[in-house]
């Protein structure tokens, strides 16, 4: 028997794939593993280089290629494919760390949860590391091992959000719910890290730092140049997450429901933050901000977000946005530290304005 599935989105990752997969097949109780290599659509060696896994770890390794389709269509031909009891996503960019991933296993045999949420580390460039513990986020500490109702961690609302890294779904649970990921967009992890909360009865929290997140690689989809040329595709997925609440909104506890307003409003700052302090003055155009406005404004009421997310006020005026972005780089040198200054009082007004 299978006791964790392993989907792997892989689209011209050959450089790192061979670490992504020494990672699992290193493990002492690989055997119970069931590792999906899915190719989407690669133009490089991705393809030849997960057959060769296959072809030495046939009981491990299975290779699924497809045309290109993006994010979402990857994990959802690997679901239709996956064995084990519960399943995990794994970016072909990134790794699991092997002692970790033989301990989880083990736990796995036993556990009866449909959520499972381990520690992740970010790895910056050179040595850079943070690691991301969910269970010290709560009033007290959750205990390792215990298993506890998901509405009373949510109810806690310490977590305002989870990150796929660090999750684990029991199996039965995605396919009872029949979930779908989008397709032909990026960022759809975040829909991984959101729908199937909604349905989970139970949630288990393991001292196992698994998952090791890549931020050290050009191309990066979280870097900031990648943000910026993404807007559209961020805005895509919130509009998803909105549809599914809506149509889901019944049958949701207070403590779901409550969460979701959270975490939807989360995701809207951070389009907000892109706009405001992140995206280059030659992109910026107040006609966009605008336009994010008056849809936060729309579904403000539907969702009983709170009236600090969008500034009725206008006291960020775009039209001051917008000189500052087309007309900073034109500035006196003798101007930069009013510019400076400038820069801080409006990051400062963010944080009053978008953050309790």
């Amino acid at each position: 028997m299978k006791h964790l599935s392993i989907i792997i989105p892989t689209y011209n990752m050959e450089a790192l794939l061979p670490r992504c997969l020494d990672s699992l097949v290193a493990a002492k109780h690989a055997q119970y593993l069931d590792v999906l290599v899915v190719n989407d659509g690669s133009k490089d060696n991705s393809s030849h280089i997960a057959h060769q896994y296959q072809e030495k770890y046939p009981d491990v390794v299975q290779v699924i290629d497809k045309p290109n389709g993006n994010y979402g269509s990857t994990i959802n031909a690997g679901l239709l494919h996956a064995k084990g009891q519960y399943v995990k996503v794994l970016d072909s960019d990134d790794w699991f760390d092997t002692v970790a991933l033989d301990e989880l296993l083990s736990q796995l045999q036993t556990l009866d949860a449909d959520m499972v949420v381990t520690h992740f580390s970010q790895l910056g460039p050179g040595s850079a590391k943070e690691v991301i513990r969910y269970n010290t986020m709560g009033k007290e500490p959750y205990t390792y091992g215990q298993v506890y109702p998901v509405d009373d961690v949510l109810k806690d609302g310490y977590i305002r959000f989870f990150l796929m890294h660090a999750l684990t779904y029991r199996t039965s649970l995605l396919r009872e719910i029949e979930y779908k990921q989008t397709e032909g967009i990026s960022y759809t992890d975040t829909e991984w890290a959101t729908i199937p909360v909604f349905h989970a009865a139970t949630i288990c929290f393991l001292d196992l730092n698994v998952y090791q997140y890549n931020l050290d690689r050009e191309g990066q989809t979280m870097a900031p140049a990648v943000l910026m040329k993404s807007i559209p595709q961020l805005e895509k997925v919130n509009d998803r997450l909105l549809q599914y609440y809506v149509e889901h909104k019944e049958g949701l506890t207070k403590e779901r429901a409550d969460w979701m307003k959270q975490y939807y409003e989360n995701r809207m700052r951070i389009l907000y933050k892109i706009y405001l302090l992140d995206m280059p003055r030659s992109d910026f155009k107040p006609e966009d901000l605008a336009r994010l406005d008056d849809k936060l404004s729309k579904i403000g009421h539907q969702l009983g977000l709170s009236p600090k997310l969008y500034p009725e006020n206008k006291l960020l005026r775009i039209e001051y946005i917008d000189y500052w972005h087309r007309h900073h780089d034109r500035w006196p040198a003798w101007l930069e530290k009013i510019n400076h200054l400038m820069d801080i009082v409006v990051k400062w007004l963010y944080v009053r304005l978008f953050r309790r």
